[in-house]
């Protein structure tokens, strides 16, 4: 079966996410400063009068930054009843993938993280669809929530918070 996905790069990595939770595809925004969060968060973006929060991918899977930003988008996503972006180095496409025979062999040698929900194929390469529900553990996920709760009643949606 064919389903559409956004195909993009991270580290040299492809990844790609369903089409169906990409809420819209974003230039990098002025971001709102988040207290004591892990240094991949880069802040909080208004959107639908929520906080979405800003991950820098490369940094959250690899421990890098992304230092060149000519080509990076923000893709918001939906994420637990919420919004999620995820800031990537550029977007390759937006296709209809399927899967592939890798998926099997991979979970038997188990090698899979936890956030890959499938091995899909373009053309020569191998992306892995990531699942947002299991991109943070735990604990990160209630740092970055509680972050964001902690900005809305100090009333950091204003202007002067933001970068």
């Amino acid at each position: 079966m064919l389903d559409q996905y956004i195909v993009f790069k991270s580290h040299e990595q492809m990844f790609a996410l369903p089409v169906s939770i990409v809420r819209r595809v974003i230039e990098i925004p002025k971001l709102i400063v988040l207290p004591e969060v892990p240094e991949y968060v880069l802040g909080a973006v208004e959107y639908n009068n929520t906080m979405a929060p800003i991950i820098d991918l490369k940094n959250k899977l690899f421990g890098e930054k992304i230092e060149d930003r000519t080509n990076s988008k923000v893709i918001l996503c939906n994420w637990q009843d919420s919004s999620l972006g995820l800031l990537i180095e550029e977007i390759v496409a937006i296709t209809e993938l399927t899967e592939t025979e890798y998926e099997a062999e991979i979970e038997r040698a188990n090698l899979k993280r936890s956030y890959v929900d499938k091995f899909l194929k373009i053309k020569e390469d191998i992306v892995i669809s990531i699942n947002l529900s299991y991109l943070f553990d735990n604990k990160q996920d209630n740092q970055i929530r509680d972050a964001l709760e902690k900005t809305a009643v100090e009333g950091s949606f204003d202007d002067s918070a933001r970068e």
